[in-house]
C-alpha cells in the first residue's frame, strides 16, 4: 500500500461517529414499506402480469426491474418482494373466500379494494411497463446491510491498514463468500417457491381427475335416463297405434249396427203393418178361420223375435259408445 493511500485512510478514522449511531440492518430484515410504496408496489406488480411467464429466472428479473422502479431496489431483495405479494394474495383470498362456517366482513381489511382491482384485472393499465433491458448486475440489487460499528471497531481498521493486501483480500473473500451465500439461499427459497407451487397444481389436477369422473358417472346416468325414456316413448307409439285400430274397429262395428238396426226399423215396421192387418182380420172373421189365425201367430213370433233382435243391437250399440269413451279418455 502506498504512504500516501496509508495517510487517507488513517485520516478517514481520524473522528468516530457518535456511538448511538448503531443502525443495524440485519441479515433477515425485510424492508417495510409504506402505504404510497405498497399501493405503487401492487399497481407495478398488477400492470407487469406479463412479465411473470412462470420460466426460470422470469420472475428474478421482473421483481428487480418493479423494485428498481420503486428505487427500493438496495432496499428489498426480490425473495422478499416476491413473499410480500404472496402474502397479499394469501390474505385477499382469505379474506374473499373465507372457510365454511368463518364470517369475514373484507372491508376490515385496509388492502382489500386495493388487491380485488389487481386480481381482478382492473389495475392491468394502472402504470406503465417497467423496462428489464439495463438491469445492471447483481451487485445492484444486493440490498445494504451496514454493521455495527463501536470504538473498538477503529482498532480494528487500523490493524487491518498495518496488515496489508492480504488481509484486506481475505475479508474481500469472506464478503464475496457471505453474499454467495446470500445468493444461494435466495435460489433456495425460489426452489422451495416452485416446489410448493408443484404441489398445488398437482393437487389442483386431482381434484379436476375427481371431477371429471364424477361427471362422467353423471353423463352416464342421463344417457340410461334417456335411453329409459325413448322406450318408454317408444311403448306409447305402440299403444297409440294400438288405440287407433281399436277405435277403426269400433267405428265399422258401429256402422255394422247402424245398418242392422235400420233393416230392424224397417222388419218391425213391416211387422207391425202385419199385425195391424191380422187384428182386422181376427176383428172380422171371429174363430172361422183356424188356418188364417195360425198365419197371425207365426207373424207375431216373428215380430217376438225381431223386437228380441233389435233389443240386442241396442245393448251391442251402448257398448261400443262405452269403449269409445274410454278409448277417448285413454
Amino acid at each position: 500500500m502506498k504512504l500516501s493511500d496509508m495517510d487517507h485512510a488513517l485520516y478517514a478514522v481520524q473522528t468516530p461517529p457518535d456511538d448511538t449511531d448503531e443502525t443495524l440492518i440485519n441479515p433477515d430484515f425485510t424492508y417495510k414499506l409504506s402505504e404510497a410504496e405498497l399501493v405503487k408496489f401492487v399497481r407495478l406488480r398488477a400492470a407487469n402480469d406479463a412479465l411473470f411467464t412462470g420460466k426460470r429466472n422470469t420472475s428474478v428479473i421482473a421483481w428487480r426491474a418493479i423494485l428498481k422502479e420503486m428505487g427500493i431496489q438496495r432496499k428489498m431483495s426480490t425473495s422478499q418482494a416476491r413473499k410480500k405479494w404472496e402474502n397479499l394474495k394469501k390474505k385477499y383470498k382469505e379474506m374473499k373466500n373465507p372457510p365454511p362456517g368463518v364470517t369475514v366482513n373484507p372491508t376490515n381489511w385496509q388492502w382489500y379494494s386495493l388487491m380485488d382491482d389487481a386480481m381482478e384485472g382492473r389495475l392491468n393499465d394502472s402504470e406503465a411497463m417497467v423496462s428489464t433491458a439495463s438491469l445492471g448486475d447483481d451487485t445492484d440489487y444486493r440490498p445494504d446491510r451496514p454493521r455495527k460499528r463501536g470504538r473498538d471497531s477503529y482498532q480494528s481498521e487500523i490493524e487491518f491498514l498495518v496488515e496489508g493486501d492480504d488481509s484486506r483480500l481475505s475479508e474481500e473473500t469472506t464478503r464475496d463468500r457471505t453474499e454467495t451465500g446470500s445468493d444461494r439461499d435466495e435460489m433456495e427459497e425460489e426452489r422451495a417457491l416452485l416446489e410448493s407451487d408443484r404441489d398445488t397444481v398437482e393437487s389442483e389436477r386431482m381434484v379436476l381427475e375427481r371431477e371429471k369422473i364424477v361427471l362422467d358417472r353423471e353423463r352416464a346416468g342421463l344417457e340410461r335416463d334417456l335411453a329409459a325414456l325413448d322406450r318408454d316413448r317408444a311403448a306409447l307409439e305402440r299403444e297409440k297405434a294400438a288405440v287407433e285400430r281399436d277405435r277403426a274397429s269400433v267405428e265399422h262395428e258401429r256402422a255394422q249396427l247402424e245398418k242392422q238396426r235400420a233393416d230392424m226399423d224397417r222388419e218391425r215396421a213391416k211387422l207391425e203393418r202385419s199385425r195391424a192387418a191380422l187384428e182386422r182380420q181376427r176383428a172380422g172373421l171371429g174363430g172361422e178361420q183356424e188356418v188364417d189365425l195360425n198365419d197371425a201367430a207365426e207373424e207375431g213370433e216373428r215380430l217376438a223375435e225381431a223386437e228380441t233382435e233389435t233389443a240386442s243391437v241396442e245393448k251391442r250399440q251402448k257398448f261400443l259408445d262405452l269403449f269409445e269413451k274410454l278409448i277417448e279418455n285413454f
